[in-house]
């Protein structure tokens, strides 16, 4: 009896810490990137990172992997993860924003009628 529920436990912790939930990360602005990027690249560089949060934030919602994340770490894995990759893509953003207005760039706009 003590054997099946120490290899129930084991079980449970495996599955748990294979349902924690991998967003990835969004790397650091690199001096190359910060010496050829121009304006039009920048802006979509700037939309790829807020896609990439709004992915994170959707793919953080509750689900079954949650609940299996839940039973091995209390949901601690997924939580470090979320945070970890959002505060990725915020670095990102930020160097980006600092690059756009270094290099005068502005901001996309849609003309105003007349």
């Amino acid at each position: 009896m003590k054997k099946y529920l120490a290899i129930m436990a084991a079980v449970a912790i495996v599955l748990g810490g294979c349902a924690t939930k991998n967003y990835g990360r969004m790397g650091n602005l690199t001096d190359y990137e910060r010496n050829t990027m121009d304006c039009r690249e920048i802006n979509l560089e700037i939309a790829r990172v807020d896609g990439f949060l709004s992915h994170v934030d959707e793919e953080s919602e509750f689900d079954g992997r949650s609940v299996l994340s839940f039973l091995g770490d209390f949901g601690i894995g997924n939580v470090l993860e979320k945070d970890a990759a959002k505060k990725s893509a915020r670095d990102r953003r930020q160097a980006l924003d600092a690059l756009r207005a270094a290099k005068q760039c502005g901001y996309a706009t849609t003309g105003a009628p007349l």
